[in-house]
């Protein structure tokens, strides 16, 4: 046996990363968000100003807040999942644009992983 056990697994939670200015579809592109992923809203240098609107399903919503701040060019905007958002498919808009894409929230919790 080693005098050293394997290190527990630890849970990590996922970043899905999208285009602001030009996103549209689901997010994630496939799969699933779970109760802690982070969508990370980039919004690139020399692209406007991206207003994004999320609507809630049936009266719930998946992130704390979803009537985001103005994000300007070259900046970002992060949101996390719930861990109340109930699985849906969760409509947003962009600057005004009604039905540009959804957000996927599934059942679960974020895999752990091995410890590095």
């Amino acid at each position: 046996m080693a005098a050293n056990p394997l290190p527990k697994p630890r849970t990590e939670t996922a970043t899905f990363t999208v285009d602001a200015a030009t996103v549209t579809g689901n997010i994630p592109s496939t799969g699933s968000a779970v109760a802690n992923n982070t969508i990370a809203w980039v919004n690139p240098p020399g692209s406007i100003t991206v207003n994004i609107t999320v609507h809630s399903v049936n009266g719930s919503f998946p992130f704390a807040v979803n009537d985001f701040p103005p994000i300007p060019a070259g900046t970002t905007y992060t949101s996390k999942v719930l861990a109340s958002a109930p699985p849906n498919r969760y409509p947003f808009d962009r600057n005004g644009s009604a039905g540009i894409g959804h957000i996927v929230v599934g059942t679960g919790m974020p895999k752990p992983t091995r410890a590095k």
